[in-house]
């Protein structure tokens, strides 16, 4: 049966296209139409982005998609909106989102022809700041930030849960991470590690000015509010968005970020000896002390 395959291809990552050519040939001799995109700047703009991804429509049976896990959420957050199968092919250093090595491509793509996959669906989520200075529908994978701009030393950040005060941190920041990000910087600020699978948001303070100061875990239909605290010293002071760590917005003292769980989910592709825990051990390192 001949499928449509999208190869999505971070050109900084495979410069002469060496391992991108190799995978489209093999799919195109095994009689499946291969589409290659490989001239998207993944540090550009994401209207640029956008552009650039518009031939990965849902006719597509899989997104293959190689270079480092920055790749990989900057195309799942776009292609979440046409319900398409995402598989990362790390070419980067960590690659903790990506399936595959590259050591792995040939046994990955076989899987792939197969249908021998599963496919995950990874809560994403939405945010909204409603104002003067409003942005509506920022999409992430794993994070949402907010945390004190460039000049600022401290903020104080008020978060409200269903529109109940829940805490007040004063620190560098506060993050919002879903599970997937939950590996990310929410792990880095001390936060827990969360099944992927889960429908809950973590909320982590970044370098509190508190010894009490503690991760607060919520459920995915909550919805979450963060403001800066005007009358807590930092008043006057900027805040920065940052959404995957790879969109940066303005925000100011009498601005509301409201987040939620997205009605859409990423859908990254998994293979039987992709599980979870295993990444986490191969990944970071947890030990290697044998089972007694």
């Amino acid at each position: 049966m001949k499928d449509k395959y999208c190869l999505v291809t971070n050109a900084t990552k495979d410069r002469d296209l060496k391992v991108t050519g190799e995978i489209a040939a093999r799919l195109e001799k095994e009689g499946h139409e291969c589409v290659v995109i490989s001239d998207i700047d993944f540090k550009g703009d994401s209207a640029g982005i956008l552009r650039g991804l518009e031939p990965v429509d849902p006719t597509c049976k899989c997104c293959i998609v190689l270079g480092g896990d920055g790749t990989l959420i900057r195309t799942s957050r776009i292609l979440c909106m046409r319900d398409v199968p995402v598989l990362g092919i790390n070419l980067g250093m960590l690659g903790f989102l990506s399936a595959v090595e590259k050591s792995d491509i040939d046994k990955a793509i076989d899987n792939i022809t197969s249908g021998n996959y599963e496919v995950e669906e990874r809560m994403m989520l939405r945010a909204d700041m409603p104002g003067q200075n409003a942005y509506k529908g920022l999409i992430a994978l794993n994070d949402i930030v907010v945390t004190r701009s460039g000049r600022s030393r401290l903020i104080s950040v008020v978060v409200k849960v269903n529109g109940v005060q829940a805490a007040s941190f004063l620190g560098d920041g506060v993050i919002v991470s879903t599970p997937t990000g939950s590996t990310g910087y929410n792990l880095s600020a001390g936060g827990p590690i969360v099944k992927p699978s889960a429908k809950l948001m973590i909320i982590t303070p970044i370098c509190p000015h508190s010894f009490n100061s503690r991760s607060i875990v919520i459920d995915e239909n909550d919805k979450i509010s963060l403001s800066v605290n005007a009358k807590d010293g930092t008043s006057g002071e900027n805040a920065v968005i940052t959404v995957d760590g790879q969109d940066v917005l303005e925000m100011d003292c009498d601005d509301e970020l409201v987040i939620g769980a997205f009605e859409k989910t990423a859908r990254l592709v998994r293979f039987e000896n992709t599980g979870f825990f295993g990444i986490i051990d191969r990944k970071f390192g947890s030990g290697d002390n044998p089972v007694r």
